[in-house]
C-alpha cells in the first residue's frame, strides 16, 4: 500500500470509525420504543440504521417495528424522545475502537491538523469526545446539524479545508460508510475506508475508496 504523502488535515466520521456506538444507540431507541408500547431492536438492526442522522434512524427504527412510515408530526415526536433517552445513555455502553486513542494522539503529535465530520448531532459531541478522553485531539467539530448539509455532501469537508486554508490535495476523509467516501469524493479530497464499521451492512469496497485498512492504527504506516 502506497503511502500518502503531504496530508495536513485528517477528517474523521464519529461512529462505527472512532466509536463503536450501537449500543447506546440500542438503549435509547428502545427506551423510546418501549414509551410507545412497540417492540425493542437488536443491535444487529441497528447498525444498518447508523449515518444518516438521527432523525432518519428513528424513522428506520420506526418503519421496522410499525411497518409503516410515522407522520412527520409522530417522527418529530420520536427524535425528541430517542434524543432525551441518548443523552441520559450517553457512554453507558458504548466504546472506542482498538487504538483508536493512541492512534490520535500519535497523528496530533505529528502536527496534523484533525477536523470531526459526523452526522450526529453536534450537542452530542463534547461530551461524548470528553468520556473517551480524546476531546483534545480535535481542532474543528462538525455535528449533522452545524452547517445547512451533511454527508454524503461535501459541505463539511469543504468547510473543513477553507476553516485550515488547506489545499484539497492536503487532506484525507476517514469512514466506515459510503456517506463518509461519498462526502470525501465529492470534496474531491482522498478517501480511506475503515472496514470494522457499520456501513449498512454492505461492503465498504463497493463505494471505491482511495485506500481501504482494517484497524484504525494503520493509519500511522498509511500517513
Amino acid at each position: 500500500m502506497n503511502q500518502l504523502t503531504n496530508i495536513k488535515l485528517i477528517c474523521f466520521d464519529l461512529d462505527g470509525t472512532l466509536v463503536n456506538s450501537v449500543p447506546d444507540l440500542r438503549l435509547a431507541l428502545n427506551a423510546m420504543l418501549d414509551d410507545f408500547a412497540l417492540p425493542n431492536v437488536n443491535d444487529l438492526i441497528v447498525k444498518t440504521w447508523v449515518g444518516d442522522g438521527i432523525p432518519k434512524m428513528v424513522e428506520r427504527c420506526l418503519i421496522h417495528v410499525q411497518n409503516k412510515a410515522p407522520s412527520e408530526s409522530e417522527l418529530n415526536h420520536a427524535v425528541a424522545i430517542f434524543e432525551g433517552y441518548y443523552q441520559a445513555f450517553l457512554n453507558t455502553e458504548s466504546g472506542l475502537y482498538p487504538a483508536v486513542k493512541s492512534t490520535l494522539f500519535t497523528l496530533q503529535d505529528k502536527g496534523y491538523k484533525i477536523a470531526l465530520v459526523t452526522n450526529k448531532g453536534e450537542k452530542f459531541l463534547p461530551d461524548l469526545l470528553a468520556y473517551f478522553g480524546i476531546d483534545r485531539c480535535f481542532d474543528l467539530l462538525l455535528g449533522g446539524d452545524t452547517l445547512a448539509k451533511n454527508k454524503p455532501d461535501p459541505m463539511q469537508v469543504d468547510y473543513a479545508c477553507n476553516y485550515f486554508k488547506v489545499d484539497k490535495a492536503d487532506v484525507v476523509m476517514v469512514g466506515d460508510s459510503r456517506n463518509d467516501i461519498l462526502a470525501g469524493q465529492n470534496a474531491q479530497v482522498k478517501t480511506i475506508a475503515l472496514t470494522y464499521g457499520y456501513n449498512f451492512g454492505e461492503p465498504i469496497a463497493d463505494i471505491n475508496p482511495d485506500y481501504m485498512i482494517n484497524h484504525f492504527d494503520e493509519l500511522l504506516t498509511l500517513l
